[in-house]
């Protein structure tokens, strides 16, 4: 399976392998390790991870080599963290990993955990299968939103949902609108989930 073809939800908060040779290509080696791991290597274990300013990404745990169903891991000394963003690796292959994996990384992902600090409320809106459509397909928190008013044109907003209750959804505005809602970039907006002409909407009336 390509990158691209998977859903979020598949691969946050999921050890997943990514291989071959682009995603090798794009990490440069001598920035994370001290010294260089093995020539064989063909791949990252990574944990998947959605931040506010780079949106999906794919923080590395170890180097690794996938050979048939078994996957070999490199022992290595590290300098730094380094993380890649979903959107730079599209066509690269992911595997997702079982949970036995996590034994071994359970102190890097608590750290990553702490530095984004997940928020409960915000969590909840991640598993809301019906606004899947309208997400970004690299930031997965932000939603299509149409603004509606008697006097406007239907216009679309991308809105960060930061939580939700019963059938209301709120969020902060990314960008101004084109016309005047009388609503700027930064401001909190209620919107709900509708059916338009038989297709999934999220939408504010104004």
């Amino acid at each position: 399976m390509k990158v691209y073809q998977s859903n979020f939800r598949e691969t946050y908060k999921k050890i997943c392998l990514l291989s071959g040779a682009e995603i090798v290509q794009k990490i440069n080696l001598r920035e994370i390790f001290d010294y260089p791991v093995e020539e064989e290597m063909d791949g990252f274990l990574t944990f998947g991870y959605i931040d506010d300013d780079t949106g999906f990404n794919f923080r590395i745990l170890a180097a690794a080599q996938l050979d048939g169903d078994k996957i070999k891991v490199f022992s290595s000394s590290y300098k730094r963290v380094k993380s890649i963003r979903r959107a730079e690796i599209p066509d690269v292959e992911i595997k997702i990993l079982s949970e036995k994996y996590f034994a071994a990384f359970t102190d890097k992902i608590k750290v990553l955990e702490d530095t984004f600090a997940f928020d409960a409320a915000k969590e909840k809106t991640r598993y809301i299968k019906t606004l899947d459509k309208l997400r970004h397909p690299n930031f997965p928190d932000d939603i299509a939103v149409y603004f509606h008013g008697e006097n406007f044109q239907p216009e679309i907003g991308w809105v960060r949902c930061t939580e939700v209750e019963g059938n209301l959804l709120t969020g902060v505005l990314l960008h101004d609108l084109q016309q005047p809602f009388e609503v700027h970039k930064g401001d909190k907006i209620n919107f709900g989930v509708a059916n338009f002409n038989n297709e999934i909407i999220c939408a504010v009336i104004w």
